[in-house]
């Protein structure tokens, strides 16, 4: 069946093209090929003076078996799975407290990936546990008569295994929990594609749509917000989000002091509006800064809650803004 005809029949409701999809994702469905570049760094220290280090730096190259519609749309499911499943590398690592890890890393990548693709094996380290026994068996006869050179090669392949075991298995949670994420929204998006469009209009709205679909489910899941303040993108979650002790007149930058007996009406109920969603812990007003901390309100949602125009709000609030006294704040904190 071709792939528009599938989407027709899935839209009928006689085939299950997401969880095709989304199962074709989750498969060995891509090659590996491990590009090593070579990056160079400037130095300084009073022995040595100005001098230069170059480093090896590899990444996996990552194609799709098969050039067509379906593996396009699942390389990009699996772009979303392995991004969410590198978290539990973080989590392992804490708990390491990166001593064994920052051996493997420091002392055996490149030596690990040099062995490796000169025998032409391609395998990132996330797959060191998929390399079959007699690959390693191939890689010992290469070394030949070398044993020291074989103990040291196989001693920090061994140290990412150990490694893996703890990651797999805190990844293989991570992907049951994204995974009925990107099926609900496969679901959501495949009824709306226009069968009209060429396939790769088609592949490139499912793609996008699905992604931001998943996307906002995941935040709404695990109870987090995605910022994008000055350039910076950043997810806060709300066990970090600091509300308690939130200093209204030092977000909103408003030194009531100074506010006419008008303003001060109007300033004092919208703290009043502000402060009941703090006490309810309700995270959706407010912009939170990387460290958890609210440093913006949003204003429409203040504005309706006064029953004002959005554009009268942040006029009024503008002039309350405008009275500023900075050495005020310096003093507050």
């Amino acid at each position: 069946m071709k792939f528009k005809e599938k989407i027709k029949v899935h839209q009928q409701g006689n085939y299950d093209l997401a969880a095709e999809l989304l199962k074709l994702g989750q498969s060995e469905m891509v090659s590996t090929e491990m590009v090593c570049t070579e990056v160079t760094y400037d130095f300084h220290n009073e022995e040595d003076g100005e001098y230069q280090n170059t480093f090896r730096r590899w990444r996996p190259k990552y194609t799709p078996k098969k050039d067509n519609a379906e593996y396009k749309i699942a390389y990009g499911l699996k772009v979303i799975l392995e991004r969410h499943g590198k978290k539990a590398k973080r989590i392992k690592y804490t708990v390491n407290n990166g001593t064994q890890l920052e051996r493997a890393i420091f002392d055996g990548e490149d030596y690990l990936y040099t062995v490796l693709t000169k025998m032409g094996y391609h395998y990132h380290v996330d797959e060191f546990d998929k390399i079959p026994k007699n690959v390693l068996l191939q890689i010992e006869k290469n070394f030949g008569a070398n044993y020291d050179g074989w103990y040291a090669w196989h001693k920090m392949y061994k140290d990412y295994i150990n490694i893996l075991r703890a990651v797999n298995r805190t990844k293989e949670k991570l992907i049951n929990e994204i995974s009925p994420l990107i099926l609900e929204a496969l679901n959501e998006v495949l009824p709306h594609v226009d069968l009209n469009r060429s396939d790769d209009e088609i592949i490139g709205f499912i793609a996008i749509a699905t992604k931001r679909k998943t996307y906002k489910k995941l935040t709404k899941l695990l109870g987090t917000k995605v910022h994008q303040v000055d350039g910076q993108k950043y997810i806060v979650t709300t066990s970090n989000m600091k509300m308690k002790h939130t200093n209204i007149d030092k977000v909103l930058g408003v030194n009531d002091c100074k506010l006419t007996d008008n303003q001060y009406n109007f300033y004092d109920k919208l703290r009043g509006f502000i402060q009941k969603e703090i006490d309810k812990r309700n995270t959706v007003p407010f912009t939170f800064s990387v460290e958890g901390e609210i440093i913006n309100i949003n204003k429409r949602f203040f504005a309706q809650k006064m029953e004002i125009e959005e554009s009268a709000f942040k006029k009024r609030l503008g002039r309350l803004q405008d009275k500023v006294d900075k050495d005020f704040f310096a003093k507050i904190g």
